[in-house]
């Protein structure tokens, strides 16, 4: 994604705001964690909805899919945050697509499992190279160590999350 692409259809942040969100750390975390999501998947997922017809629910069902094996939708609302109707919603459409199928819970027959067919992880290979390259444009400013402080840091905070969990 060049600059222009990233620009284009956004208004620039004038200086003086992008000195005050920067002098003004304090401890509210969250607040920068979203303009930094927001900064690094918002023209990733316009650019999913306009080259893929793939919507947001879509790629993460794909993903946690692809990554992590299969599960339940209700465990990809939990891990996602992301309401039930709208992950139903994507496991229908990824269903109708063969890109990804469902096998019921022997055990519990009321539980269904999805797994990524063939065609799905091809779809997510292909998508997934996307972020891949912004994820070097957004963290290409940090070093090594940097990075390597930042993935700890991210894993101990998503411990915390899990070890509340019970």
């Amino acid at each position: 994604m060049t600059r222009k692409a990233q620009n284009e259809g956004s208004e620039r942040v004038p200086l003086e705001l992008q000195r005050r969100v920067l002098a003004e750390h304090g401890d509210w975390y969250s607040f920068r964690m979203i303009l930094i999501g927001n900064y690094y998947s918002g023209e990733l997922f316009a650019t999913l909805a306009r080259d893929y017809g793939m919507l947001r629910d879509d790629f993460l069902i794909l993903a946690y899919l692809s990554d992590f094996g299969e599960m339940t939708a209700n465990l990809i609302c939990a891990l996602s945050g992301r309401p039930k109707n709208s992950i139903s919603r994507a496991v229908i459409k990824l269903t109708g697509q063969k890109l990804v199928e469902t096998r019921t819970n022997v055990r519990d027959r009321r539980s269904v499992f999805l797994n990524v067919t063939p065609e799905g992880r091809t779809m997510y290979e292909k998508t997934i190279a996307l972020f891949r390259e912004r994820e070097r444009e957004v963290f290409g400013c940090l070093t090594a160590k940097e990075k390597q402080t930042l993935d700890g840091l991210l894993s101990k905070i998503l411990a915390n999350w899990f070890a509340k969990q019970g």
